[in-house]
């Protein structure tokens, strides 16, 4: 089978937003698979949602993440401070104030200089975006559309699906020695559901399993996608 490894990179500060933050914006500490499709859907041109019927032929594509710079990311995780102006009055003669809105701090988690290496195989489109990344059809970012991000060292290869106990990728399900996260894996066909997965990453690359599970082989890496 066809697969494709490469590498992103994010310029400065990204954030992986976190659905459930609100007045805290938290930030996941891996692109969601979401984020991976889109990125994907961006650099072949495919339509923005709500046209979602044409990136369903992303639905098949298998993804697997491995952090490159987990422990200097944890290390320079930063936090920004933004102050909310005051509510506007308006029509204060005809709808009198009934509540004060005063200035309050939002606070927002960035990861600094974020880099992850991504494993792609099946669906059928592999070359082309093997193509495509290295002339993507619109700018690419991750987590937010200001939080622009290059690709490096992109690598076409033969990929077989196999098994094994060392594995070079964060995993599904939970593990021991890792940080377990949930985070969005696709939209349903009609885009309005979201599916998430549990996920555990570990602290370093390869993680050493009690026993065997399915992989895939990338050259000498074994990698678990989905």
């Amino acid at each position: 089978m066809e697969g494709l490894t490469f590498e992103i990179e994010g310029i400065n500060f990204t954030c992986f937003r976190r659905a459930a933050s609100t007045s805290v914006i938290l930030t996941y500490p891996i692109p969601p698979f979401t984020t991976i499709r889109g990125l994907i859907a961006s650099c072949l041109g495919l339509p923005r949602f709500p046209d979602y019927d044409a990136q369903l032929v992303l639905q098949n594509l298998k993804i697997g993440i491995q952090p490159l710079n987990l422990r200097e990311i944890e290390k320079n995780k930063t936090v920004e401070i933004c102050r909310l102006l005051k509510m506007i009055e308006r029509e204060a003669a005809v709808r009198p104030k009934l509540y004060s809105f005063p200035s309050a701090p939002l606070f927002k988690e960035f990861l600094v200089n974020p880099k992850y290496k991504i494993y792609l195989c099946g669906g059928g489109l592999i070359r082309k975006i093997y193509e495509k990344l290295q002339d993507p059809e619109r700018p690419l970012y991750i987590g937010q559309s200001d939080d622009m991000v290059d690709t490096l060292r992109l690598n076409l290869l033969e990929t077989k699906e196999t098994y094994s106990n060392q594995i070079h990728s964060v995993l599904k399900g939970i593990y021991e020695r890792c940080e377990v996260v949930k985070i969005p894996y696709k939209f349903s066909e009609d885009g309005k559901n979201l599916e998430e997965i549990t996920v555990s990453i570990p602290q370093s690359f390869p993680i050493f399993l009690d026993k065997e599970i399915k992989c895939y082989q990338f050259d000498s890496e074994y990698v678990c996608v989905y």
